[in-house]
C-alpha cells in the first residue's frame, strides 16, 4: 500500500513481506511513487 500522509510518502507492506519485481513492475512502482511524491509535495505547499 502506498499512502500520502502529512506531506510524506508511506509504504505499508504486509508484515514479513518482501518484493520481487519484474522490470515492468519496478517501472510501475517507480511511476506510482513519483505520483505519490507529487501529491505529498502539493500537500506540503498547500
Amino acid at each position: 500500500m502506498v499512502l500520502v500522509e502529512d506531506g510524506r510518502v508511506v509504504l505499508v507492506p504486509p508484515p514479513g513481506a518482501a518484493a520481487v519485481l519484474s522490470a515492468q513492475q519496478a517501472r510501475g512502482l517507480g511511476l506510482m511513487l513519483d505520483q505519490a511524491a507529487v501529491r505529498a509535495q502539493d500537500r506540503r505547499a498547500g
